[in-house]
């Protein structure tokens, strides 16, 4: 279980990788191509089922209270991406932030970045982490208590 736990992290810490490329290219393309939409895509559709995924693994795999927590407060985080746009939104920003963009809503914005960032992050710390704690070893009861298989 805990290697289908790593492979669902190194999927998901990869799509947080082409999340960072897909940014770029939708802000260094024309407008007209919208290039944009694919960073939108994959952080509203592959990044949210991924993190499930990885959560439930993660609690399967028995991977110790405090990678659960670090998967969970990754999960804090991916919401608050959307939030960032939502409070900028109230306090009247436009997307995209342009010159008329009021008030503190850049600094609100630009928590965007930064906690796609700090997700990127944990999501390399906790795949170091568990792959530190090596496969899960079932007790000799469990083991005696299973059925072999005789040929």
């Amino acid at each position: 279980m805990r290697k289908a736990f790593l492979v669902i992290n190194a999927l998901l810490t990869l799509s947080l990788i082409a999340q960072l490329y897909l940014a770029a290219l939708g802000f260094f393309s024309p407008p007209e191509d919208e290039l944009f939409r694919f960073h939108g895509m994959n952080g509203r559709f592959v990044l949210p089922v991924l993190l499930l995924l990885w959560i439930v693994f993660g609690l399967f795999a028995r991977i110790g209270r405090s990678n659960i927590v670090l998967t969970f407060a990754c999960l804090v985080l991916l919401a608050l991406q959307t939030a960032y746009f939502i409070i900028a939104g109230a306090m009247g920003a436009t997307p995209p932030p342009n010159e008329s963009t009021p008030g503190a809503t850049p600094y609100i914005l630009a928590l965007h970045g930064l906690g796609g960032t700090i997700l990127l992050l944990l999501t390399v710390v906790v795949f170091g982490r568990v792959r530190r704690l090596g496969p899960l070893v079932r007790s000799r009861a469990d083991a005696a208590s299973q059925p072999t298989a005789t040929g």
